[in-house]
């Protein structure tokens, strides 16, 4: 094996690495998504403290955003009153949920009511949810209903 032809390769190949590299990098910042963590902008793991506020700043944030966005929930379980994700204004037409906790409906079903909604995405284009737990919390209205007293119908996703 001749090592003196490896030699004149090897500045070569770092001339096309390091421009691969830029190339990538460039793509790279083009198509760089912006992230919102529900965590970060004061939602709380515990499953008891109500984290709305924090996951509609996190919705209105990245629905602004010209670049895609990604709400990131992190570990744990999250209180998520009843509410719409609205696409009405969104520039952002590619969000992801990206769930790595439990989102957790209110323990009261009376919280919810007739409205039949715990979680709507309304009018929206380019979202994805992914993984996650959604606890909906149905054994107290499950109760209810098999006692026969009049209860709400209950809520949904959609």
């Amino acid at each position: 094996m001749n090592f003196d032809s490896i030699k004149q390769i090897q500045p070569h190949d770092a001339i096309v690495t390091r421009r691969l590299d830029s190339i990538i990098n460039l793509l790279l910042s083009l198509t760089s998504n912006v992230n919102y963590n529900v965590q970060t902008l004061g939602a709380k793991p515990d499953g008891k403290t109500d984290s709305t506020k924090a996951f509609l700043i996190a919705w209105t944030s990245a629905c602004a955003s010209t670049q895609p966005a990604t709400i990131h929930v992190p570990s744990g379980r999250f209180l998520l009153g009843a509410t719409t994700f609205s696409g009405l204004k969104c520039k952002s037409r590619a969000i992801t949920l990206r769930i790595d906790g439990t989102l957790v409906a209110p323990s009261n079903y009376n919280t919810i009511g007739n409205s039949g909604t715990w979680m709507k995405f309304k009018r929206v284009t380019g979202v994805s949810v992914i993984g996650g737990t959604l606890d909906g919390q149905g054994a107290n209205l499950w109760a209810c209903k098999n006692s026969g007293r009049s209860c709400p119908k209950g809520s949904t996703v959609c």
